[in-house]
């Protein structure tokens, strides 16, 4: 839903620094308040520009997980010094070609922030919206969002359609499904427990854990997996070890884990309000966000739109796994887009 919170009394000031990695860094007003009346701590964002910074403006966000860094940074091979979230789908000669277009990331509220705040794929809109103006952005050609992010796109078209040519939405929806709330309640009782415990970083690690059963499919870990185990109870199985090993790699903090986990979940956006043009595109074995939801938003969008499923192994992670299918559809929409 749309709220007065949408403006500030601040008008949005140049960037605060920029670097020699495309990062600028822009402090948000101090009035800048949360929907639910919380406020940040830490109210410095960033952006990075890749790319061609003459060419068309695409916004790629990603889930939970994903950054700013959307593509490769500066070297090559083991050299690099950074790797680009959606690296595959990103970069020089790719689907989203870096020659030709000034690709735009986004790291996601709250940020370092040391306690735990309710946040709305709305506050991560108009933060977003701050943070562009700031840097002389009024307007993308396209905004491509990838689960979580395909819901803070929603948000922004929702409530800035002026400021956004079209969307690409990828694995989300209007609002989540109750059996997806239900996964991550769960994920979320774990960190508590963990927190009570002081121990953060085990919870953040099994939270994880349980979140990547629900991004794949249960197709994938049948062909992927033996279900092999050793000769005594306790041993792990090696689909066990697999879960382990990505729990591990998650670096997010407890607070950043909850406030996130949280905010998919109260997500909500009115599909009458969007009137940007929009693509849709689902996973046939995707059990977060349902192809069938999508149908439903499609069908309640007030402007002009198009769904688009293919079929993968992959489920809800699809959109960083099929390169071929989903980047040539996304090449396409560039092209009409830009």
């Amino acid at each position: 839903m749309a709220m007065a919170l949408e403006t500030f009394s601040s008008e949005p000031q140049a960037a605060q620094r920029k670097d020699t990695n495309g990062d600028v860094t822009i402090v948000l007003p101090a009035d800048f308040q949360l929907e639910s009346g919380d406020r940040l701590n830490t109210r410095h964002v960033k952006l990075r520009f890749h790319g061609n910074p003459n060419g068309p403006k695409v916004l790629c966000l990603g889930g939970i997980s994903a950054t700013r860094i959307v593509a490769d940074g500066p070297g090559s091979g083991d050299a690099l010094a950074e790797k680009g979230w959606w690296r595959d789908f990103v970069g020089y000669s790719a689907p989203v070609d870096l020659h030709s277009y000034c690709v735009i990331g986004f790291d996601f509220l709250p940020g370092n922030d040391t306690d735990t705040i309710t946040i709305t794929t709305h506050d991560q809109a108009r933060a977003l919206a701050y943070a562009l103006s700031s840097t002389g952005v009024e307007r993308l050609d396209s905004f491509i969002g990838s689960s979580y992010g395909g819901m803070v796109a929603l948000a922004f078209a929702s409530l800035f359609p002026e400021r956004v040519g079209r969307l690409c939405v990828i694995s989300a929806a209007d609002r989540s499904h109750p059996a997806a709330i239900a996964q991550r309640g769960v994920q979320r009782r774990i960190l508590a427990l963990a927190d009570s415990c002081e121990k953060p970083e085990e919870g953040v690690a099994l939270a994880r854990q349980l979140a990547m059963i629900s991004y794949r499919s249960a197709e994938e870990f049948d062909k992927r997996f033996s279900g092999a185990v050793g000769p005594n109870s306790g041993d792990s199985y090696d689909v066990c070890d697999y879960l382990i090993a990505r729990g591990k790699q998650c670096a997010m903090s407890l607070h950043c884990y909850m406030a996130l986990s949280d905010s998919i979940d109260r997500h909500r956006v009115d599909p009458a309000t969007i009137t940007t043009p929009v693509l849709l595109i689902a996973s046939d074995s995707d059990h977060l966000v349902f192809p069938k939801d999508m149908q439903t938003l499609q069908l309640a969008l007030a402007g002009q739109s198009e769904y688009r499923e293919i079929s993968s192994l992959y489920g809800h992670d699809a959109f960083l796994k099929e390169i071929h299918s989903i980047g040539a559809i996304l090449a396409d929409h560039l092209a009409e887009s830009c």
